[in-house]
């Protein structure tokens, strides 16, 4: 005997929030799922929305108003099938409890249906070194200040290909970007070329987590040796070395904001 439903709850999720580690590939097909737990502080949280946090995803919806969600007995498809949703605006802060990833802000609109991806960054400590090696360093300003949730891009030439590795600067500055991916060399060759460049916000805060998608400002590099400042380094990189990255006469990496 089949029971009797007298009223249904529909709830329909309006978006995922995938947090991914942006040092784990190139792109979210390929990147890993953040698998620590983070937590999250909206700055200005609709009154309506509800979410269902795991690891890596962040599940939202609107939660309806007093009866709008309930239908009269079975839901039906109709029912289940999710209705166009309105834009919704998620701003705030994510921090890792446990320090495995640097924390940051986020502004992103979501309640369309679709999936949202933010890409999150260990900090040195949080970062396991992978067998092809790393690059560790300080960055910092030209008066010798550190500089905060820089964001580091180095782009090896393979095979006459390109692989692309990625790190970000935590609050003092220091960083540890892991070659991960990075293939043996052919034999008889005996390094890789690569170039490394900076982006970062001439203004940023230690105390004020950043926004990595707001990080768009390049800052040109002092070089390892007397020629000064570059809008990029060139590096030889040989695969398993841990590379520590110095500007001439300099315990750090020094940088100043790129001029127009």
């Amino acid at each position: 005997m089949n029971p009797r439903v007298l009223e249904t709850n529909v709830l329909h999720a309006s978006n995922v929030v995938y947090f991914l580690d942006a040092t784990t590939g190139t792109d979210a097909n390929d990147r890993e799922r953040v698998d620590a737990p983070l937590e999250i502080e909206l700055s200005d949280r609709p009154p309506r929305l509800r979410w269902l946090q795991k690891p890596g995803r962040l599940a939202l919806w609107l939660h309806p108003d007093e009866h709008a969600g309930m239908v009269q007995g079975r839901a039906d498809e109709a029912h289940r099938t999710r209705p166009a949703g309105s834009p919704v605006r998620l701003a705030g802060r994510m921090r890792d409890p446990n320090g495995r990833y640097n924390p940051r802000s986020f502004d992103i609109t979501v309640g369309t249906g679709g999936g949202h991806v933010l890409l999150v960054y260990p900090t040195p400590l949080g970062t396991r070194l992978p067998v092809g090696g790393a690059l560790i360093g300080t960055v910092r300003r030209e008066d010798g200040t550190p500089l905060p949730w820089a964001l580091l891009d180095l782009a090896v030439i393979v095979s006459e290909a390109g692989l692309g590795f990625v790190a970000q600067t935590d609050a003092h500055g220091d960083f540890v970007l892991p070659l991960r991916r990075l293939p043996p060399l052919p034999e008889s060759v005996e390094h890789y070329a690569a170039q490394l460049t900076i982006r970062a916000h001439p203004a940023a805060d230690p105390r004020v987590p950043a926004d990595p998608a707001a990080t768009d400002v390049p800052f040109d590099i002092e070089a390892v040796d007397d020629s000064g400042f570059h809008a990029h380094i060139a590096l030889s990189i040989t695969p398993g070395e841990v590379r520590l990255l110095r500007s001439f006469d300099k315990n750090h990496l020094a940088v100043q904001p790129r001029q127009p």
